[in-house]
């Protein structure tokens, strides 16, 4: 076999007239060979070569068919979901549940229904002309409402509701405040421009405030025409100003107070209505209505202290008590409505019988406690239950 150096050279040894054959005869035998074994070879490159051309024209055919399906079903699903909710369809997202999969070729519109009972988030798209069907995600991209200042403000700033406006978004926002119902609640705890959205973090819950309208000499009575309710963050103020309305009217001024002042526990003495004593009551004498009375009282009031009548009745001192004193639980004790000694009534039940019976009383007893009774006929010792002075009922008969 000849080198591939001469079978290259004598391909290219040519004449040059014009009827000299393309080869050269004495050269021919040379490159037959190679033309035997190369032939097969070009023959099998030129159909590969042909056939791979044909499947990418085949395939890129096929795959732009397939998306341009997948774009109609889509569309449709689209405008069918936004019609049957009543929505608009920039609103309707659509997803396949497989994304690779492609989208054969209706010649008809597909024909959708929500495939569960239970929900709306998924669907079913069939080609009524080849059966084919898919199933669909639906989501859907409702506007939210939200809240943007109509100005700048400081920190602090008591909003209102003219200070926003609402407007729609068309995507979801975490954090934000949606209700001008309830802004005039809040005051800012940041600055803020115009134009920003209103945010929870922005706002502080606002509490009321008593600002004194004019000033008040030491002494003097705080009214309801003095002051005005002020809206502050309830970061700024303190325990000690909050304060209710009915604890400031007919308040008088612990100190000189100017105007504008904001109010706290420590600027005003509180009026009380309390019991105090008429006149001096000695240990053991009982309190009535006659020995003591309802004032007014300023400052901060002992928690024992007594508020209205009914709560002195049936007591007695346990220590002297001076006119002019505050009436405090600590100072008196239940009166003892049956003494040692007494003669008391025992009333008894018998079926529907009541039978009062004369017995003598072997202890003290306060309302409503137990006390021990003597027969004085018969010697026998009884007990019962104190109800009232000289009065006792049997353990087994209901208080009138």
């Amino acid at each position: 076999m000849p080198l591939f150096r001469q079978a290259f050279a004598a391909g290219n040894c040519r004449y040059v007239g014009i009827a000299s054959p393309p080869i050269n005869t004495h050269t021919l035998a040379m490159i037959r060979p190679f033309i035997k074994l190369f032939s097969p070879l070009i023959g099998s490159l030129a159909m590969f070569f042909a056939l791979s051309a044909a499947a990418q024209e085949s395939q890129s055919a096929a795959t732009e068919h397939g998306v341009d399906s997948k774009h109609i079903l889509v569309s449709q699903a689209q405008r069918w979901v936004a019609d049957s909710r009543q929505l608009q369809q920039s609103m309707v997202e659509v997803a396949p549940s497989d994304r690779r999969l492609m989208v054969p070729f209706c010649a008809t519109e597909f024909a959708f229904n929500y495939p569960f009972a239970t929900s709306q988030r998924s669907l079913r798209a069939t080609c009524p002309e080849s059966g084919w069907q898919i199933f669909l995600g639906i989501t859907i991209y409702q506007p939210e409402n939200a809240l943007r200042y109509t100005s700048s403000f400081k920190a602090g700033h008591q909003l209102n509701n003219d200070d926003v406006e609402l407007v729609s978004l068309s995507s979801s926002i975490a954090g934000l405040a949606t209700d001008v119902r309830d802004i005039g609640s809040y005051s800012l705890s940041t600055e803020v421009r115009a134009g920003d959205l209103v945010m929870q973090r922005q706002l502080s819950t606002s509490i009321e405030a008593y600002k004194l309208t004019r000033s008040v000499v030491a002494g003097g009575t705080i009214s309801g025409n003095d002051i005005k309710v002020v809206m502050l963050p309830s970061s700024n103020v303190p325990g000690s100003q909050i304060l209710s309305l009915d604890q400031i009217n007919g308040a008088r001024a612990a100190r000189n107070l100017t105007v504008d002042k904001i109010l706290s526990s420590y600027d005003i003495k509180e009026k009380h209505q309390v019991l105090v004593t008429q006149f001096g009551i000695a240990r053991g004498q009982a309190v009535t209505r006659a020995n003591i009375a309802m004032q007014d009282y300023y400052g901060n009031l002992p928690q024992d202290s007594l508020q209205d009548y009914s709560s002195a009745e049936r007591m007695q001192a346990i220590r002297n008590l001076p006119a002019g004193s505050l009436l405090r639980l600590s100072d008196l004790t239940p009166v003892n409505i049956i003494r040692k000694g007494d003669n008391v009534q025992l009333v008894l039940r018998v079926g529907a019988l009541e039978i009062t019976v004369a017995m003598q009383a072997l202890e003290d007893a306060r309302m409503d406690q137990r006390v021990l009774l003597l027969n004085p006929d018969s010697g026998e010792e009884i007990q019962a239950i104190a109800a009232g002075v000289g009065r006792a009922r049997s353990l087994g008969t209901a208080a009138k």
